[in-house]
């Protein structure tokens, strides 16, 4: 089966920013209104999903909810197939061995000239891909072939920031231009467009994450403001305030603790059921934060500065912590920091300089010596991810690619 894509031109299928923004409610397409041609079409595209994903639990149409799956094992028999790490095998400091293979965007239609979103599907060999064209693709994950499964153009609508919803149902998009973001139903090959509501102010959607809980999404908003959203209907909430702008989210793993941090180098800590700052410190040495990472074992957060600093604490943390490890390998603004699954890795960039990104041995707190390599030409580094199992390593860069690395001390994805 070759390539499906969603047709930028089809009015029906490409998302317009003619949607009426005035109302705070779903624009799905009413089904009875559509051609014959576009139910044929996401028939074809829910039938290449589920090929390569399995038919999740929450697909099935009945009166059931996703609150019905079970253990971890029920879930993982209905999301795709995933390889588990290697087992008694620490990863060893100095070297690391990684390898790039055949990109993420050789088969997709071109993102633009910068791919500002790129992560890895919670359950399945997926991915997705989108840029400054305003066009989103999904990518199975193998490594070879990397074939598109299906893409959608968002109409002057340029994505800065992109994320799949905590149960990969859906991904969200976001633009900088834009204060309102859209969210894309990857069983149903819908889209609905979100209209941010007024109360909240001026806020872009450039910055968002998502609570690993699957509750919440929360945005970085202007003047210290953190706007947060229900995960399922992506209605606002409320809004969070911290001194200064606000440059950068993370969430625990339980979803039950929040970290920002801004221009002013606090970092605070917030009770997501109070929504209250329970603790905030300066960050050690500090004159701007620009980027902030949580381990997913909740023993490390990790604090970028505009000096190219990255200051690592170890959790629980006192009064006024001092960091563990002061990593000084960029000299520019650290703008991504992102942890892999096992937590033994810290990828750190920088999106000021060329070839501007390092990997840390979280461990031993030492950087890896060969990588990047004057052979790697990585460009400057706009999104990067780690899949689930640390197999691969996705960095989007300035060049419009998507590009891909295999860790081969863990297995395939």
């Amino acid at each position: 089966m070759g390539d499906i894509e969603v047709d930028e031109h089809n009015n029906d299928l490409a998302v317009s920013n003619k949607t009426n923004k005035c109302k705070l409610k779903r624009a799905w397409k009413d089904e009875d209104d559509e051609t014959d041609d576009i139910k044929e079409h996401k028939k074809i595209l829910r039938q290449k999903f589920i090929s390569i994903v399995g038919k999740p639990k929450w697909a099935k149409i009945d009166d059931k909810s996703i609150n019905d799956i079970g253990n971890d094992e029920d879930i993982l028999r209905y999301s795709g197939n995933l390889a588990q790490p290697k087992k008694g095998v620490s990863l060893a400091k100095g070297i690391i061995s990684i390898k790039k293979v055949r990109g993420l965007d050789l088969s997709t239609s071109s993102c633009g000239k910068v791919v500002k979103a790129l992560e890895f599907h919670p359950t399945a060999n997926l991915a997705l891909v989108g840029g400054s064209s305003g066009r989103v693709s999904i990518v199975q994950v193998d490594g070879y072939k990397n074939e598109k499964l299906q893409s959608v153009k968002f109409e002057k609508f340029s994505v800065d920031c992109a994320h799949f919803t905590t149960d990969g149902q859906q991904f969200v998009a976001g633009s900088r231009s834009h204060h309102n973001f859209y969210c894309y139903d990857l069983m149903e090959g819908r889209s609905m467009f979100v209209p941010v509501h007024h109360a909240i102010g001026q806020s872009k959607m450039s910055k968002f994450h998502m609570s690993p809980d699957g509750k919440i999404i929360a945005s970085c908003g202007k003047y210290g403001n953190i706007h947060l959203f229900t995960a399922k209907s992506k209605e606002w909430i409320t809004t969070l305030k911290m001194n200064g702008e606000v440059s950068a989210l993370t969430f625990t793993s339980d979803g039950k603790r929040m970290y920002s941090f801004g221009d002013m180098g606090e970092i605070y800590e917030w009770d997501m059921n109070s929504r209250l700052c329970v603790k905030k410190f300066m960050d050690d040495g500090c004159l701007q934060g620009t980027s902030l990472a949580l381990s997913h074992n909740d023993q490390y957060l990790a604090a970028g500065s505009s000096a190219g600093v990255v200051n690592l604490y170890k959790l629980p943390y006192d009064v006024h912590p001092k960091p563990e490890k002061t990593i000084l390998n960029l000299v520019t603004a650290v703008t991504r920091l992102s942890f892999n699954k096992n937590s033994d890795i810290l990828s750190m960039a920088s999106d000021y300089k060329e070839n501007a990104i390092k990997l840390l041995h979280v461990s031993s707190k030492t950087v890896f010596s060969n990588f990047p390599t004057t052979s790697s030409d990585v460009g400057k580094v706009y999104s990067m991810d780690f899949s689930p199992n640390s197999g691969y390593l996705g960095l989007g860069n300035d060049k419009g690619q998507a590009l891909l690395f295999k860790l081969t001390h863990f297995h395939n994805y």
